[in-house]
């Protein structure tokens, strides 16, 4: 679906032609940039809904049962799953 839109915008509405390589590397880079904002905005939307169940009290309350090296393990975990 995404790349046939891709296909149709390079060379249909630019007029590339599909056998160049300027051709492809324009279609690589429109499909490829719609591809990539697209698993942009999911992630941020999932992680957003788990986010909504941890209110940072609760985060703040579980990390600090646990000693420190391994609270702030958890903490890197925590962050580099959910960045957002």
């Amino acid at each position: 679906m995404i790349q046939s839109f891709a296909d149709y915008v390079v060379y249909q509405l630019l007029g590339l032609s599909p056998h160049t390589r300027l051709g492809e590397a324009v279609n690589f880079f429109f499909y490829d940039t719609i591809k990539i904002i697209l698993l942009l905005a999911l992630m941020i939307f999932i992680i957003s809904v788990i986010r909504s169940f941890f209110p940072p009290e609760k985060t703040r309350q579980i990390l600090s049962r646990h000693n420190l090296y391994t609270g702030h393990f958890m903490a890197a975990a925590l962050g580099a799953v959910t960045p957002f």
